[in-house]
C-alpha cells in the first residue's frame, strides 16, 4: 500500500462516479421495472465503494519503501498471449458454439492451462459456474444467450 494505491484507488473513485452520474441520467426506474441506466448504477457503486475502502486504507497505513507487487522478469508473458488467445477465440466462437459449451470450454481451459489445476478439478469448478452463470443470465434475468449447437 503506498502512493500507487492512493492514485489508482482514486482513479478508479472518479470512474466510479462518472459512471453513477450518468447512469442516473439514463434512468434509474425502480426495483421492479429497472431502467436503462440500473445495473450500471449499481455497478459504479460497488466500484466506488471498494476505491473508497482502498484509498482510505492506503491513506491511514504510513507509506513504506514503494516496491511493485510483481517484478516484470516474474511476469508469465505465455499466460498472458494465451488468455487474450483464447478469449479472442471465445468471441469468435460464441455465436456458432453457444454460451453453454463456448463458457465450460473456455474455463476448463484457463484452469488446465493458465493455472494448472488438476483434470477433474478444472472440469467441476468449469461445471459449477457454466451452470451457475447459466442459470443467472437464462433463467432469472431471462437474457438471451447464443444457444449454438447444443441447443441449451
Amino acid at each position: 500500500m503506498g502512493r500507487l494505491d492512493i492514485y489508482s484507488s482514486g482513479f478508479w473513485l472518479l470512474v466510479s462516479i462518472y459512471i453513477a452520474i450518468e447512469s442516473y441520467r439514463l434512468d434509474l426506474g425502480n426495483w421492479h421495472t429497472p431502467g436503462p441506466g440500473y445495473f450500471s448504477f449499481g455497478a459504479a457503486l460497488l466500484l466506488g465503494v471498494m476505491s473508497l475502502s482502498v484509498l482510505v486504507k492506503a491513506l491511514l497505513k504510513p507509506p513504506k519503501g514503494e516496491t511493485l507487487a510483481v517484478a516484470p522478469e516474474e511476469v508469465r508473458w505465455q499466460n498472458v498471449v494465451l488468455v487474450l488467445g483464447s478469449m479472442f477465440f471465445y468471441v469468435l466462437l460464441l455465436n456458432s458454439v453457444g454460451f453453454v459449451l463456448c463458457t465450460f470450454l473456455l474455463l476448463v481451459f484457463f484452469l488446465l492451462g493458465v493455472s494448472r489445476q488438476r483434470c477433474l478439478t478444472a472440469i467441476l469448478i468449469a461445471s459449477l459456474v457454466t451452470i451457475g452463470s447459466y442459470i443467472v443470465f437464462d433463467i432469472l434475468l431471462n437474457a438471451q444467450l447464443p444457444k449454438g449447437i447444443l441447443g441449451v
